[in-house]
């Protein structure tokens, strides 16, 4: 099977409408405890008006395009009114946090990739990354697959870097220079350097590794060569982070592209401005490659939107209300949930969600590292652990109305999760008073067996950002003594992640407390974190029969076996390792004004190209008041 088939096939797996949200809100029956988590499905099934109802993730997609086919994105999307062009969409965020660099090929950490999926453009992009349908970006369609090793990319002859004042000012080389083979070329290769300082700074080297060769046929040609056959690989040119730059803009001592004067792309968007921990504001791109792409279905010359503005989060939810309903800001979310759906009923608003693929997870050292002693390397510690947490209780702490169990696939990625009733099975994952009594008493056995008594206080490292975290690690700490018995200190992160990150590079972190980026494909989820070679493998974790599990779902373009694959792993991973305990997310619930049309509600950062299709719509009831 040629590697496009693949991915035709896995596009056009659909689920129905009740069967996403259902999973979704609560990972279904298998876990009733969970059954409050989330608004009732008669909402989802609403359409857009409004009376404050919820507009669900299936309800504001609609049949999305199949995967692997060269149709652009077009699901729901409405043709623009006569005079409803122009506008800035603004709102509040976290976009304006930088958490490690503005590089865009080695930042991890999420915020920053609003501004770059809106700047910056990739091979192939995603329309929606919880069904998986992908589209063409800069290739002219979905890369010719000869064979199941060599991927042939033709890059559209139009797409030109932004041409600004400041920009030819700065890098006259680059404004307005056409993007050509070369550039995708380079953007590879980069990240495949084994020499440079900045290696370990390639987070995504774990995808771009596969590649044998990258050649320039001609320069509009790119053909790529993998090592072995790789089954995601259409994916990897897809993926949230894999953009295609200007060499130019690198720094060639120091490698990297970290200046926020830097950001030039040749996406939708140009940056206007960054104000650190303020403010993030884009402009249109007037000479967009893809302009006129949905010219024919009455949205010509997009983007359609003047650009946005992104406002440094508030957590008042008194300033928020006041701003949404004075429409100051067009969408927003809450502190807490519970607000969400009391204001888009006062205000006339609609409610949007989605599951978040970002997630909160504690990270374990399971075997000794230069730079740190694990207490931890006996398995029956650390599955008393997983099952001593109460999910359920942390879910709703956290979360209140929006919150979901989740196990080492996110429940909303439903081509790989593991299914409702198989997780519901294990312990720490079972709900009922009786199924839960029970794994504590399984818990405090294993605990006790291992020597866990005898275990010295831990110290957790926890974040400070999103604040619930930190917010909920007194809770965690008054669990783990209660349950286990297990004393432990806490160290946070002021930073956020800085500390973190580094300290999980370098293996000397033992417990961590944080959260993580919202991933897509089955191997982002596991390769990269529980390989051997994984560049996110933190826990001293070498599994031979795990290894081979990891690269065989790399090498199985069948899709049912390959899914069969990724369940066998989740399996394992909960059975036989548990090195990443992975613990909740949440259902994204913002109030939302009917004016803005063809939005399509993301599930994680870096998909602000889709705005690109919005429109603010003057003619809607609720625009009066508006300010401009």
């Amino acid at each position: 099977m040629e590697a496009s088939s693949y991915w035709k096939k896995l596009g056009k797996r659909r689920f129905s409408r009740r069967r996403l949200l259902k999973g979704a809100a609560g990972l279904g029956a298998g876990l009733a405890a969970l059954s409050v988590v989330g608004c009732g499905e008669g909402k989802k099934e609403a359409t857009v008006k409004p009376t404050g109802e919820a507009v669900g993730t299936a309800a504001a997609v609609g049949t999305a395009t199949p995967t692997g086919t060269a149709v652009p994105y077009r699901s729901t999307l409405e043709p623009v009114k006569e005079g409803c062009r122009g506008g800035v969409l603004r709102y509040f965020g976290w976009d304006a946090l930088t958490l490690d660099t503005f590089d865009p090929h080695q930042a991890q950490l999420g915020p920053i990739f609003n501004m770059h999926g809106a700047v910056f453009s990739k091979v192939l992009k995603y329309d929606d990354t919880l069904d998986q349908s992908m589209s063409t970006d800069l290739a002219e369609n979905i890369p010719e697959t000869p064979d199941k090793l060599t991927y042939v990319v033709k890059i559209r002859p139009n797409v030109r870097f932004h041409d600004t004042e400041k920009i030819r000012k700065n890098f006259p080389q680059v404004a307005g220079r056409q993007l050509t083979a070369e550039d995708v070329k380079y953007s590879i290769e980069r990240q495949m350097n084994e020499q440079t300082p900045k290696a370990a700074l390639y987070y995504r080297a774990y995808q771009w590794q596969t590649i044998d060769k990258v050649e320039v046929l001609d320069p509009l040609t790119v053909k790529i060569t993998t090592k072995r056959p790789m089954a995601p690989f259409l994916h990897f040119l897809a993926d949230t982070n894999n953009f295609v730059i200007a060499k130019e803009l690198v720094d060639p001592a120091k490698d990297d592209m970290n200046s926020i004067d830097k950001m030039i792309g040749t996406g939708p968007f140009m940056l206007d401005k960054f104000v650190s921990l303020q403010t993030v504001r884009t402009a249109r791109n007037p000479d967009w490659f893809a302009k006129d792409d949905f010219a024919d279905i009455g949205l010509p010359d997009r983007p359609i939107l003047n650009g946005y503005e992104a406002t440094w989060i508030t957590q008042d939810d008194t300033a928020i209300e006041i701003a949404f309903k004075s429409k100051q800001v067009d969408f927003s979310d809450y502190v807490d949930q519970r607000n969400v759906d009391r204001v888009a009923r006062e205000a006339g608003a609609v409610v949007a969600e989605v599951p978040s693929t970002g997630w909160v997870n504690s990270r374990l050292l399971i075997g000794d590292s230069p730079n740190a002693v694990s207490p931890f390397k006996d398995l029956r510690l650390r599955l008393a652990l997983s099952i001593a947490v109460d999910r359920n209780r942390m879910a709703q702490q956290i979360f209140q109305t929006a919150g979901l169990v989740v196990g080492p696939v996110h429940p909303g990625i439903k081509n790989w999760a593991l299914p409702a009733e198989e997780l519901a099975k294990k312990p720490g994952y079972r709900f009922t008073t009786i199924e839960r009594e029970a794994d504590l008493v399984q818990a405090r056995q294993m605990w006790e067996a291992a020597g866990g008594p005898d275990i010295g206080p831990v110290e957790v490292v926890y974040t400070a950002i999103p604040d619930y975290v930190k917010n909920h690690w007194p809770q965690l700490q008054r669990q783990l003594k209660e349950v286990l018995g297990l004393e432990t200190s806490g160290h946070l992160d002021a930073t956020g992640y800085t500390e973190i990150a580094q300290g999980l590079l370098q293996k000397r972190i033992v417990f961590c407390f944080g959260y993580d980026n919202g991933l897509i494909d089955l191997d982002d989820w596991t390769y990269p974190y529980f390989h051997s070679q994984g560049v996110k493998n933190s826990f001293m974790l070498a599994d031979a029969e795990l290894d081979r599990l990891l690269d065989a779902q790399r090498a199985e373009f069948e899709f049912e076996r390959r899914q069969q694959l990724g369940y066998e792993i989740q399996h394992y991973l909960l059975d036989k390792v548990a090195a990443r305990l992975d613990w909740v997310a949440f259902i994204v619930r913002t109030t939302m004004w009917p004016y803005r049309r063809n939005h399509k509600h993301e599930p994680w950062m870096g998909l602000t190209y889709l705005w690109a299709n919005e429109w603010l719509d003057r003619t809607h009831p609720t625009y009066e008041g508006r300010p401009d």
